[in-house]
């Protein structure tokens, strides 16, 4: 049996509902480019994270996970940005409040 690891505290980790996902979506575009399109998969959230995080020179690998797969319940996104760092916690923590630029 796999021993689980203890949290890494350099990692960053939330999950949004639709609401919370929304307004971080839009702090994060106005923040990458307001004319990009919607990262509304999350492929292109992981990926406008990862450009957001470039520009402003911090450090972390996002990655996103939709859940659950079912139809009628409430649907949640995973967000985990592993190594992430000073910077790069700031500016989550900005988009998480709806506040965006770099």
């Amino acid at each position: 049996m796999p021993v689980a690891q203890p949290p890494n505290p350099d990692d960053v980790v939330l999950a949004l509902v639709r609401s919370e996902l929304d307004r971080f979506i839009v702090a994060l575009s106005a923040t990458v480019d307001p004319h990009m399109p919607r990262p509304d998969s999350p492929d292109r959230l992981a990926g406008a994270l990862s450009t957001a995080i470039e520009k402003v020179g911090g450090q972390g690998r996002p990655s996103v996970v939709r859940s659950p797969a079912g139809l009628y319940t409430p649907e949640y996104w995973h967000i985990r940005i592993a190594g992430a760092d000073r910077k790069t916690k700031a500016l989550v923590e900005r988009f998480a409040t709806g506040r965006g630029g770099a």
